[in-house]
């Protein structure tokens, strides 16, 4: 009995870590960009029950000595967690400053006060400063034009240091600014930036790092090839239905769970202060 609290124990302790990951997907269901936060369960080692009390078998089998019962579970845990880089669905706006990334493996470029991040957030504006900046205020980063086409160095090294010499966007007091399909900027027609995309081999090395932005964990950063598409923003990749599905499934287990630790109480209950109380 007390072996099925601990395994019921467990399953409820991983319906809360996926409680957690479907409320913080559906908190970000407005959020341009955003990717869904996933988990990966596995079962925990499965028990053999055998009669220890009964050693006769027939026929007789010298190498099994004890009768199997069957196959005791012992719980489930968490093994991980990770982001799903799946590309989310393009909404119009029809804003100039508007960017959706048509390759879903490459991020924008930003500076944000921690340092270089990566991030898919293509609502951009023009500050008070006349810097170009998304939603969360960090500074997009850019190459100036011409750009050299020959030098195709990364955006950031494998030992974490910058591979590439990028600047801020910065316009003038009542310039207009559009940005093309090759993510030039142009100011008042010219062409004077053009932004750059970063792209990671291995995709589990971009991690999130909080405001919708992912932080370099280890590997280098290649230059990324997409086109821009102006007017456009990238929905959140997941559907808020089946999250909200996925909810009550959870609600439901960590229910089902808990009945299941109630029971195993009432019996734990009645063996010691019925069953134990006539044995004395």
């Amino acid at each position: 009995m007390i072996r099925g609290i601990y395994t019921a124990s467990s399953s409820m302790l991983c319906e809360i870590v996926r409680q957690d990951m479907v409320a913080n997907n559906l908190a970000n269901v407005d959020t341009c960009g955003f990717k869904q936060d996933q988990g990966i369960f596995k079962e925990l080692p499965t028990m053999e029950l055998r009669r220890v009390n009964d050693g006769k078998l027939f026929p007789p089998r010298p190498i099994y000595k004890y009768p199997k019962i069957g196959e005791l579970g012992t719980g489930v845990i968490l093994d991980e967690s990770f982001t799903n880089f799946k590309a989310g669905g393009f909404d119009y706006t029809g804003n100039d400053l508007d960017l959706a990334l048509e390759n879903e493996k490459a991020f924008f470029v930003v500076e944000a006060p921690k340092g270089t991040r990566f991030s898919r957030d293509g609502i951009l504006t023009v500050n008070h400063d006349g810097y170009l900046t998304n939603m969360h205020g960090d500074f997009m980063l850019a190459e100036r034009e011409p750009v050299n086409i020959d030098n195709r160095a990364n955006i950031m090294n494998e030992d974490g240091t910058p591979g590439s010499e990028l600047v801020r966007v910065q316009v003038g007091e009542g310039q207009n600014v559009m940005i093309d399909r090759e993510g030039r900027v142009l100011v008042d027609g010219v062409a004077q930036y053009r932004l750059v995309t970063g792209v990671a081999s291995d995709r589990k090395a971009f991690r999130k790092d909080g405001d919708n932005k992912f932080v370099r964990a280890y590997g280098e950063v290649a230059r990324g090839e997409t086109n821009f598409k102006q007017g456009y923003i990238e929905k959140p990749n997941f559907s808020v239905v089946e999250e909200m599905v996925r909810m009550i499934e959870v609600s439901r287990a960590y229910e089902a769970n808990s009945k299941v630790i109630q029971s195993h109480d009432g019996l734990l209950d009645k063996a010691i202060n019925s069953v134990g109380a006539t044995r004395r």
